[in-house]
């Protein structure tokens, strides 16, 4: 932050802390390829709405560096916060082929390649690879490329606007809409909106929303805050989903705070199925749908159907019942729920009490877990319903057959 007095211009402490975050300072060519499709975060600032990181280097190089290339068959194989730990390109099955779409991204960021350079990166690995694509070149180059680079600009910004010194200065966090000829109408009545920067409400709709989103958020100064003060929070609730108004499938997810929160240990939902198991859990734990309502978390196979005395192929249910009655008590997190049942009747054990009682048990990631379940006979048919989800040790599991 720069000020005058009198005849002298002085740099604040503040200002000292920003300066690193100025282009002048970042790594060369960076800011070439994010300049091309940001072109509304500048306009923003020419009208005065000041802004003092501008643009992320280091910060997003580094998102994109840490991500694990994954091999898909379509856009659904990996979810909502699963982008921040793992990179992929709908359809291409090969760890080769992702990895030479990786490093084509990567030297976009660190070289500043343009969209134009990358498409003709993207001719020379589908011939390589011999790759068949789905969709029109010019888009589908667009879409990877736009893509990639706003999701990594958006989390190494979140990682600044996060510093200490930056929420000490700049408590509120405003949304500005990209300047879009055919705006989503969801984003601009978002545009000029400020919200605390530790507002749940960043955790869904933190920019991009969806393909081709190039909305931005700006740091709100401590005494614009103590002036004007917070915008009510909108409700972003939908009736029959749980997806939120205004963000597209497999965008409801802070880039950056899903980069940092991946490091903490724990199942991670990554599948459009499995994240759409963890975001019911959620809602459920807001109260938005009542009990008697439920998702599927896993299907019988055929040893552990003949035992439950069912049909290959019976889902298992998670009820808000059962959710509601685990709140208190109960450490297992969304993310637990949506990924577990799954993977322990895959990979575990079906065993049963002495009291008769089914439960899958087994180890994921060094801990131990049991997962209750109950089949429940309604109108000439069977039922399985997860009853509970929790830790375990290797010595009780041992003592189930």
């Amino acid at each position: 932050m720069i000020t005058n007095s009198g005849s002298q211009t002085r740099t604040s402490s503040g200002g000292r802390i920003l300066g690193r975050f100025l282009p002048e300072n970042a790594r060369t060519g960076f800011e070439r390829p994010l300049k091309t499709i940001l072109k509304g975060y500048h306009r923003s600032l020419m009208a005065g709405t000041g802004d003092p990181l501008e643009l992320p280097f280091d910060e997003a190089i580094e998102f994109l560096r840490q991500k694990v290339g994954v091999p898909t068959k379509n856009w659904r194989d990996v979810f909502d916060a699963a982008h921040s730990k793992m990179f992929m390109v709908a359809g291409a099955q090969t760890e080769a082929l992702v990895g030479d779409f990786q490093g084509a991204i990567e030297r976009a960021l660190k070289d500043g390649t343009t969209l134009e350079d990358f498409r003709k990166d993207f001719d020379q690995i589908v011939k390589t690879h011999g790759w068949s694509y789905e969709g029109e070149r010019g888009w589908r180059t667009r879409v990877i490329f736009e893509t990639n680079l706003r999701t990594a600009y958006a989390a190494g910004r979140f990682a600044q606007l996060n510093s200490p010194e930056i929420r000490e200065a700049y408590p509120g966090w405003r949304y500005n809409h990209s300047g879009s000829k055919h705006p989503r109408h969801d984003h601009l009545a978002w545009d000029g909106k400020v919200w605390a920067a530790d507002d749940p409400i960043w955790q869904s709709i933190y920019p991009p929303n969806g393909f081709g989103c190039g909305c931005f958020v700006t740091p709100v100064r401590f005494e614009a805050v103590e002036t004007t003060g917070y915008d009510d929070t909108p409700n972003l609730d939908q009736l029959g989903t749980d997806q939120p108004r205004g963000v597209d499938p497999s965008f409801d997810y802070n880039p950056g705070a899903a980069w940092l929160a991946h490091t903490a240990p724990g199942p991670k939902a990554v599948t459009a199925s499995e994240t759409q198991v963890a975001k019911f859990v959620r809602a459920v734990q807001r109260d938005k749908w009542p009990n008697g309502t439920w998702q599927p978390v896993a299907r019988t196979g055929k040893l552990d159907a003949e035992r439950l005395g069912v049909k290959a192929g019976t889902e298992v249910r998670l009820s808000a019942d059962t959710i509601r009655s685990h709140l208190k008590h109960d450490r297992i997190t969304p993310d637990a729920y949506a990924v577990l049942p799954n993977w322990l009747r895959r990979n575990g054990r079906l065993v049963q009490d002495r009291n008769g009682r089914f439960a899958y048990v087994g180890e994921h990631e060094g801990a131990n877990y049991h997962a209750g379940i109950k089949v429940v006979k309604k109108e000439g048919r069977e039922e399985i319903y997860l009853t509970s989800l929790r830790r375990t040790t290797a010595r009780k599991m041992k003592k189930l057959k």
